[in-house]
């Protein structure tokens, strides 16, 4: 039998009722579910999308469509996200050309779908995160899908603490990552995918965040000094994304090496933060060239 999803903007099914049944029949079954229903977790070969309240797979259905109102395309983060898996697997989706991209959930699915390393990530509801905090570990890091320069991003120690912060941000919504040991991260900035700059941070055991922003340190790093598996990433990243002016922030986990994308930043600090004037004179041969 057919499986279809509708996508709505609430819990309320019982509107959409006459339409399920006119669309129902013998080799058909509808099923709907709100957005706010849907549970992303990134893992390896664990990776899936799920609806939160039957534990059913999006994979699982041969088209999702999206019904959500204009009332609610500031979500569309959320459905362009969606999109990234469902055409890893195939499943026909209405529509998969959202054009809200901005913000860390879309951007942790692109990379995945593009094969790229990410953080082992969960987005849903509260009591789906609650569900993974075994597989992520503690402590884990909880950040907003729309924060920057480390603002909303938070160390969590437990279940109760995880409750409390997303309590006292009821308009914040969050993803979950497991913390990766450290001791700094890499800026590689870009132009039009090409490695221009190199700056490395570390907040020396201060802070578990090591953004310049917050009291980190930053060293600017000659480009052929740096590995060309973290400039290759940084490409690959941006290339996904199609952000012409970037800033790649990668991370090399404390023993082993393996390298994880943070996030990809839209113009990042360039007459900002640390070396402004070597960030300067990028943007200088790239408005006079």
């Amino acid at each position: 039998m057919k499986k279809i999803l509708l996508i709505v903007g609430s819990d309320d099914g019982a509107k959409y009722e006459p339409l399920i049944q006119s669309l129902s029949d013998e080799k058909t079954a509808i099923s709907t579910c709100s957005y706010r229903n849907l549970s992303f977790y990134i893992d390896g070969n664990n990776t899936a999308i799920t609806l939160f309240s039957t534990g059913e797979d999006i994979k699982e259905f041969s088209k999702v469509i999206v019904l959500a109102t204009s009332a609610f395309h500031r979500q569309n983060y959320i459905f362009s996200a969606l999109a990234c898996y469902c055409r890893r697997y195939g499943v026909t989706m209405l529509d998969d050309s959202f054009s809200n991209t901005d913000g860390k959930l879309y951007a942790l699915w692109r990379f995945w779908e593009s094969k790229i390393p990410v953080a082992k990530t969960v987005f849903g509801p509260v009591g789906f995160m609650v569900q993974k905090l075994d597989a992520l570990g503690l402590p884990c890091i909880l950040k907003s899908v729309q924060g920057t320069k480390g603002r909303d991003n938070y160390l969590i120690h437990s279940e109760s603490e995880l409750r409390q912060i997303i309590e006292q941000n009821p308009d914040t919504r969050f993803v979950l990552q497991n913390f990766i040991p450290n001791e700094g991260d890499w800026r590689i900035v870009l132009v039009n995918f090409e490695p221009k700059l190199a700056i490395y941070r570390s907040s020396r055991g201060k802070d578990f965040r090591n953004n310049t922003s917050l009291g980190g340190e930053a060293t600017l790093v000659p480009l052929d000094q740096v590995s060309p598996q973290i400039l290759q990433l940084a490409i690959s990243a941006t290339k996904s994304l199609d952000i012409k002016i970037a800033g790649a922030d990668i991370l090399a986990e404390k023993g082993t090496g393996d390298l994880t994308v943070l996030e990809v930043n839209r113009t990042p600090q360039l007459i900002s933060g640390s070396f402004i004037d070597a960030k300067i004179d990028v943007l200088k041969k790239l408005i006079q060239y």
